[in-house]
């Protein structure tokens, strides 16, 4: 076969999954126009724009039962059951989790972009649970010997693939485009500076990383220079190359949580308009600091940080780590809107903090909703203490990392379900 011919090949939709994704995108557009999904974009607005206390939820997966409860993509080809998985997702999370998600009114094809490893060493082996996910991981530590090490971090070039991207954009508006706008969106943008803290652990391993910051500290600062570096650049490139696009839609900006705004610019379908950072939301955390003390996150971490979140808009800040103790240098970014409270934070001082200056994004403990047994009273519980706590704060609450043990999960999610939006007045 020649180049071309495979070249025409490639966007050449199978007619049944053509037939296929028209169907689906059909009810998927119903989900996203109905009244019940514009009334979960307002509760976002309201709540991510410090207006009024709505206290929007949703609840994550992590590839588990979200399994059981969504319909294998019938497909053919690999991006057209990438686009039936995703709509099919949507569809399912909207009929069997009364949660307040909210999906985009658009179908979204994210540019092709790849950003190369900063060390071409590092080498992360995977190892499967009972279930068969791969979701532990190891590495093989190429900067355990950090000041030796250091020499083998590389900066490759960025690249983005416009003509696979336009592939997947004519795919879809061929098959369903008069039901369902198309539009190019990039997900890369918001993320472009996560992960810093990730990086030195997956590249020295936590105890080289902890014991560094002691006996190597300019070692230390050498390291995330370059990493912080690096984000800046492809933050940089993104911009030179017409790619970063706004992300005040119906977007997951960190952590789990959405950036539902009008503060910045949403995009439309069909709208190729291109912004810069500074009119989109970043995502900043560093939840391995868990085990350092405020002085060495401000010492070590935040410097870094900070170049990047003053690049952005809006941030979210926060994972796992517990930000109560590192607030008073986080609030230092200056344009923080949303901030993670993770099981580990206390909960009183940070709703102390926070005031109503951040949205209070809460993340209740995980094993209220996952456990072996499912306790409604211990699960509606643990969200009235939230709820109590932060009553002076605007919050939402991030069900996430509910992996499935045991039980029954379609049950106890409607159940909790309930529960929160009785709590909430719903």
């Amino acid at each position: 076969m020649t180049q071309l011919a495979v070249a025409t090949e490639r966007t050449r939709t199978i007619p049944t999954d053509r037939e296929r994704l028209r169907a689906v995108a059909a009810r998927y557009a119903d989900v996203v126009t109905g009244d019940e999904m514009n009334a979960r974009r307002e509760r976002w607005r309201l709540t991510n724009g410090l207006e009024e206390r709505t206290v929007p939820f949703q609840v994550e997966d992590n590839g588990t039962f979200f399994h059981d409860l969504t319909p294998q993509p019938q497909c053919e080809g690999e991006w057209e059951r990438h686009l039936e998985r995703g709509m099919l997702r949507a569809i399912t999370n909207f009929e069997c989790i009364d949660d307040d998600r909210i999906f985009t009114p658009y179908c979204p094809v994210s540019h092709v972009i790849h950003r190369p490893s900063i060390c071409p060493e590092l080498e992360v082996t995977r190892g499967a649970d009972a279930t068969g996910r791969r979701l532990g991981y190891r590495t093989n530590r190429p900067l355990a010997d950090l000041e030796r090490g250091l020499t083998k971090l590389r900066r490759a070039p960025f690249s983005v693939d416009r003509d696979e991207t336009a592939r997947r954009v004519r795919v879809a508006e061929e098959a369903f485009g008069n039901l369902l706008p198309v539009r190019i969106v990039n997900t890369a943008t918001y993320s472009a500076g996560t992960g810093m803290a990730g990086k030195a652990v997956e590249l020295m391993g936590m105890d080289t990383f902890y014991m560094a910051m002691i006996d190597q500290p300019e070692n230390v600062h050498r390291f995330f220079d370059f990493v912080a570096t690096e984000a800046s650049e492809f933050l940089a490139w993104l911009e030179s190359e017409g790619l970063v696009l706004p992300n005040g839609g119906e977007f997951d900006v960190g952590s789990g949580s959405c950036g539902y705004t009008d503060e910045l610019p949403r995009g439309e379908a069909g709208s190729t308009r291109t912004v810069g950072p500074a009119e989109c939301w970043g995502f900043i955390e560093a939840q391995e600091a868990v085990g350092i003390s405020p002085a060495m996150y401000a010492e070590f971490i935040h410097p870094y940080q900070k170049r990047l979140a003053r690049r952005f808009g809006l941030v979210y800040y926060g994972c796992c780590e517990p930000v109560h103790e590192f607030w008073p240098t986080i609030e230092q970014l200056g344009n923080v809107r949303k901030v993670t409270v993770s099981p580990w934070c206390d909960e009183e001082s940070i709703a102390a903090q926070l005031g109503k200056t951040c949205v209070y994004s809460r993340k209740p403990h995980p094993m209220t909703l996952t456990g072996e047994t499912f306790s409604p009273a211990e699960f509606e519980a643990h969200v009235r203490q939230t709820l109590d706590v932060a009553n002076d704060n605007f919050v939402e609450l991030i069900f996430r990392d509910t992996c499935r043990l045991n039980g029954e999960m379609k049950g106890r999610i409607a159940e909790a379900c309930a529960i929160v939006k009785r709590l909430i007045g719903r």
